[in-house]
């Protein structure tokens, strides 16, 4: 038995038979033509343009499951009818004398090459979709088209060294039960599918090729994030009874749909989503969530080759914001630094790069960056639905200088004569111990907070939340981190303002009863997650919650 780590597209548990798809690669011959044949081989360019966009119009019709799926398609016809593309093949061809499969092959090895050298997972999304439309094209005019998912069934978990969005549809239609991937990254494009499609999936799980042979049993636990290789009777047999109670619960969790999320007796929680991409938004409107309790931004400058402009950012925040109304949409405020780096930044290596210049302090460093985006952030609030929230606060001179520069912003779209909404909530996050300490004067300045659990308790007992080494001494439930968000809680209430949790401890049930009972206001969850936390609250007697948290507290600091 072997148990390799990856990262988790979505959650749920698979186990079935390895099969084993390698890459199929098309081997284009560097082909040069004649000056007769110029007509010919434009005409074939272009009837292969005409037959492949069709091809996607049948997908989008018959087989895309979602509108994320539908996106996604689009994106690629707009890739095979973009004029500059066009133009250049057209180019190759009557210029370099250059057969159709060569300029093509030419072309988006070229992209392609561009993007992987970014060193940037982000960016994989771009180049998968490039790999899909170059194999669409290039497939059909040689034919060499070749269904190499034949042999799939529902006992069948896929392997591959990394997957098209294309090839995720087709291998949802086999009704496979997993899919595990050595390359990837869980924004990808066949990531988004796959996880719209609620198919148990993993990538970047390195090393999987020189591990799996073809046909042996593998277990996906999405939920922990790993690939069981050659489970042991035992293991077996564990996995089989959590699938028989993943289906039960499944079941059981579409009856909550409909219920506003409150205790047992009587307490509303608000109950929002996590989003990171704007495509996860049809899950978050499929699961009746109350809004986008945190919108990450980050996407915006990681899978870019320029900054986003002010237009870009508001028309993506105002679609949001109109899907959601009136429900509310928090946006974060970009969150770079640490391990989400971007090449727009000029951030120079950093000895300990968690502790140097990330969060708000990025947009303290690059104003202009900064006010491009709250600018689109106050545009985009005319459904008056919007909140903008502030990362990484460690003190509330930071949040004065940012409302400062939401000031001046206010100011420029004035004599601009540019339409926005002056009103709109202000949050920090609370996720450094020295803002929950000082969580009183930062709330005497916020309209809301909300309690990033997963940097909170990294920063609060010096744990690097992705180093296995140190894993066991991750503690969300540690008295020091409970102490921290308590204080934060009844310093917000003092205040008369909400707080949300909206960290890992939030999407995990095993603790809602604890940050209920500690006094929380809202939570914000990751969206496949949402229907059994509201179904954990629905079970939750707020008294017994509180009087959870007293016996934990004195068993803790008895403990100490």
């Amino acid at each position: 038995m072997m148990i390799m780590k990856g990262a988790s597209v979505s959650s749920g548990i698979a186990i079935g038979k390895a099969k084993i798809i390698k890459k199929e690669v098309l081997h284009i011959t560097r082909k040069y033509i004649k000056d007769h044949e110029i007509k010919t081989e434009v005409e074939k360019f272009e009837n292969s343009i005409t037959h492949v966009l069709n091809e996607i119009d049948l997908l989008i019709k018959d087989i895309s499951q979602s509108k994320v799926h539908t996106d996604i398609l689009t994106t690629h016809k707009m890739i095979l009818i973009d004029p500059e593309f066009t133009s250049k093949i057209k180019r190759s061809i009557t210029e370099k004398l250059m057969s159709m499969e060569h300029a093509v092959s030419e072309h988006f090895d070229e992209i392609v090459n561009i993007f992987n050298d970014m060193d940037n997972d982000y960016l994989s999304q771009r180049s998968s979709d490039y790999e899909d439309v170059a194999y669409r094209l290039l497939s059909y005019v040689l034919d060499k088209r070749t269904d190499r998912f034949g042999n799939l069934d529902e006992n069948s978990v896929l392997i591959m060294e990394d997957i098209s969005p294309s090839a995720v549809t087709k291998i949802f239609a086999k009704n496979i039960c997993g899919l595990c991937t050595e390359k990837g990254s869980k924004n990808a494009h066949s990531s988004i599918i796959a996880r719209s499609m609620n198919l148990p999936m993993l990538v970047a799980v390195h090393g999987l090729l020189e591990n799996v042979k073809e046909n042996d049993n593998i277990i996906i636990d999405g939920n922990t994030e790993k690939v069981i290789i050659s489970p042991d009777k035992k293991t077996l047999g564990k996995y089989s009874k959590k699938i028989e109670q993943q289906k039960k619960e499944g079941d059981k969790l579409k009856k909550v749909l409909n219920f506003k999320a409150k205790t047992s007796d009587g307490k509303r929680i608000k109950l929002m989503s996590n989003i990171e991409i704007p495509e996860e938004i049809d899950q978050v409107i499929k699961n009746r969530s109350e809004g986008i309790g945190l919108f990450r931004t980050e996407f915006l400058f990681m899978d870019a080759d320029e900054f986003p402009t002010e237009e870009q950012q508001f028309q993506i925040y105002r679609k949001i914001a109109e899907k959601c109304a009136p429900e509310p949409v928090v946006i974060r405020t970009i969150d770079l630094g640490g391990d989400k780096l971007s090449n727009l930044l000029n951030i120079g290596h950093e000895l300990n790069p968690n502790l140097g210049c990330r969060g708000i302090r990025i947009s303290l460093e690059y104003v202009s960056v900064f006010k491009t985006q709250i600018k689109a952030i106050l545009r985009a609030n005319m459904k008056d639905n919007v909140k903008m929230m502030f990362p990484m606060i460690s003190c509330v001179s930071e949040v004065l200088k940012a409302k400062m520069i939401i000031e001046e912003c206010k100011n420029e779209l004035k004599e601009q004569n540019i339409s926005f909404n002056p009103e709109i909530g202000i949050g920090a996050m609370i996720e450094i111990p020295s803002a929950a300490i000082t969580s009183d004067d930062i709330a005497k300045e916020c309209d809301f907070l909300s309690i990033g659990t997963n940097d909170l308790v990294q920063y609060t007992l010096a744990v690097d939340r992705d180093n296995e080494t140190v894993s066991d001494y991750y503690q969300p439930s540690h008295l020091s981190v409970l102490r921290l968000i308590k204080m934060t809680i009844e310093n917000a209430h003092l205040h008369n303002i909400k707080v949300a949790v909206c960290g890992e401890m939030a999407s995990e049930k095993k603790y809602i009863k604890l940050l209920i009972g500690l006094g929380i206001d809202e939570l914000s969850v990751s969206p496949g997650r949402l229907l059994m936390i509201k179904n954990e609250i629905l079970q939750t007697d707020l008294g017994k919650a509180e009087e959870l948290v007293r016996k934990i507290f004195n068993a803790l600091e008895d403990e100490n």
